[in-house]
């Protein structure tokens, strides 16, 4: 503990910290997964949120317009990649650093060819930071619910809700 005390204060001495609210600038980010942990199905969500595998960080298919703080709290839909399309948002900062999506609800998201038909709900939770000036790191709970499908293929997760996390980064 006392090591990462000095950490923190030498990193301020030599010209800032993650979460200088000075870094956020409003505008469209490219987002990527950097990594995930699913426990859900012991990975087999990997090919879901990272196709290429855990070694290739997945960039989302669409810019994501984050807002500034002087906007929060800003409700709008954003587009991930298929089949995460037009999900509502609503971002916050209760810190005044950390932007927060709390809730956003996906129904109906198609797990893959590999699950025929089976779709499930997720609920999505996010914190970004500002690490840098147009730079963020952040991390994404996804609690996935309610699989259902016609064709008998869904996975019989873990837990209901089971969830998977996200290591994500993102710039401007």
């Amino acid at each position: 503990m006392r090591r990462l005390f000095w950490i923190v204060i030498g990193s301020t001495a030599c010209g800032g910290t993650a979460g200088d609210s000075s870094y956020l600038e409003a505008g469209d980010y490219q987002f990527y997964t950097v990594a995930m942990t699913d426990s859900c199905l012991d990975g087999a969500l990997e090919t879901l949120f990272m196709p290429a595998g855990p070694a290739e960080e997945h960039a989302f298919s669409y810019p994501i317009y984050l807002p500034g703080y002087d906007e929060l709290p800003s409700s709008y839909a954003i587009d991930l990649r298929e089949p995460f399309v037009g999900m509502d948002v609503t971002l916050d900062s209760s810190d005044g650093l950390t932007l927060e999506l709390r809730g956003s609800v996906m129904e109906s998201v198609l797990l893959g060819s590999a699950y025929g038909d089976c779709t499930v709900t997720m609920r999505v939770d996010a914190d970004l930071l500002p690490t840098a000036q147009g730079q963020l790191e952040g991390t994404a709970w996804i609690s996935i619910s309610d699989a259902q499908g016609s064709e008998e293929l869904c996975p019989v997760f873990s837990a209901n809700p089971c969830d998977v996390v996200l290591n994500l980064r993102a710039q401007n």
